[in-house]
């Protein structure tokens, strides 16, 4: 059986707009690819904001992510057809809200035997030609967000240093956990501070954060820039739009940060028995409580929710 390749793969999520979310997926992936990894950017989210704010006009897509998802492998094997090249070492998978269409009842994701793993063995085929791959997952539960979970290795939570956010942080951990308890593998999950304004109140509600979610919450901040929309609305990452600012900083802290976090991947556990299912399940949850002890002070307990709980 030959070795798996491994991609270090971001799914940055939260059901909540407004949070920073897309532009966390954008310059997070950026601030990768000008350290010189091979960088992907995958939109799973069908308002296309990564296209656009990367400069990829919307009516020039031909094939989109949704669309590699569901084509053979022998198709997928030209990935160039599916890819936008942004600058050196990025490469952007863009979205189209046909993606939507994919996870309705009757919608062709739906009807495929493997329709939770279907981005999972997309990325594996492409694992030769990347390091680093970022997920923006979509503003709600469903296939595409299950499929983004399922293939990451890690979890970046964007929360915004507001009142309405900071108490739906709790909720928007929950389901989190919730799909992650589902997967049945372990997936680090990690908080980070979004649209960050130096007020009494935010600074007030930022340490509530760091109470609640300590150690999984970055120490960096990303700060509420107005550099940030700038660079949105020229379609460039900050990084390019305006090089040496405070926001790039904010983003190179944070991928800094990161880094440090970095654990080896677990080797996979493979059971093979009459049973079948509850063999695999077993050895899964037996993988996901040694993980969790060996990497307590990095890892949030998983698993508290029933993984029956139907998501469709």
């Amino acid at each position: 059986k030959p070795e798996r390749i491994f991609v270090r793969t971001f799914s940055i999520v939260n059901q909540k707009g407004g949070c920073g979310k897309t532009t966390t997926s954008i310059n997070v992936a950026a601030v990768y690819a000008r350290r010189g990894k091979r960088t992907l950017l995958v939109d799973m989210d069908p308002q296309s904001h990564c296209a656009a704010g990367l400069g990829v006009p919307e009516d020039q897509i031909e094939k989109h992510i949704g669309d590699a998802m569901i084509a053979p492998h022998t198709e997928l094997l030209q990935k160039d057809a599916y890819l936008w090249e942004i600058t050196r070492n990025f490469h952007l998978a863009p979205s189209t809200m046909m993606l939507s269409a994919l996870e309705a009842p009757g919608g062709a994701l739906q009807t495929m035997p493997d329709r939770d793993r279907r981005l999972e063995s997309l990325l594996a085929l492409w694992a030769n030609d990347f390091d680093i791959c970022v997920i923006d997952c979509p503003p709600n539960i469903g296939l595409l967000t299950y499929n983004s979970l399922r293939a990451a290795s890690e979890a970046l939570i964007p929360v915004e240093t507001g009142y309405f956010s900071i108490r739906g942080a709790r909720r928007q951990r929950k389901a989190v956990d919730a799909l992650i308890a589902r997967i049945g593998k372990p997936l680090p999950c990690r908080i980070i501070p979004s649209i960050h304004r130096p007020t009494p109140l935010a600074r007030k509600l930022l340490h509530s954060l760091q109470e609640s979610f300590a150690p999984e919450v970055s120490p960096t901040v990303i700060r509420d820039h107005e550099t940030l929309r700038k660079a949105v609305s020229f379609g460039q990452s900050v990084l390019d739009f305006a090089p040496g600012c405070e926001a790039e900083k904010d983003f190179e802290a944070l991928v800094t940060w990161l880094e440090e976090k970095y654990s080896p991947p677990m080797p996979e556990v493979e059971v093979i028995s009459a049973t079948g299912g509850r063999a695999a399940e077993l050895a899964r949850r037996v993988a996901t409580l040694k993980f969790n002890v060996e990497h307590e002070k990095e890892s949030p307990i998983i698993g508290r929710i029933s993984p029956d709980v139907d998501f469709e």
